[in-house]
């Protein structure tokens, strides 16, 4: 297993967004300003990436203080305004309580999970 690092190649492929467990959380969709601004910042990293395939997988941390970064303003996002990438263990679980634990989590399906040889599940939750 592998870990998972938070850069924009693993935050761009990341499910979480679209995982069922959280898609009827209202604590979710009231951070939706946030995490719509981080989406935005990361989509301009993914526009210019052919021109600088270095960022893709530089640390979000890393690219910030990088050239394209400052040259994009991009800033490293705060984890309370990312609603995904829960797998990478910087991001630390969700904190909000509403998160539906019946509904099946979309992990062995992700591009990450497969990538990194992961085995847990409900990432979010814990």
């Amino acid at each position: 297993m592998a870990a998972v690092v938070l850069n924009i190649s693993n935050y761009a492929k990341c499910l979480c967004p679209v995982c069922p467990v959280e898609t009827g959380s209202a604590c979710i969709g009231a951070k939706q300003e946030k995490w719509v601004e981080t989406r935005k910042a990361v989509g301009k990293v993914l526009e210019r990436y052919h021109d600088h395939p270095e960022a893709y997988e530089m640390e979000m941390g890393a690219l910030e203080n990088s050239g394209i970064g400052r040259e994009l303003g991009f800033q490293e996002p705060k984890s309370v305004d990312m609603k995904e990438l829960f797998c990478s263990g910087t991001v630390g679980g969700s904190d909000c309580g509403d998160l539906n634990k019946k509904q099946i989590c979309q992990c062995p399906t992700c591009a990450v999970w497969e990538a990194h040889g992961l085995d847990g599940t409900y990432y979010c939750l814990k």
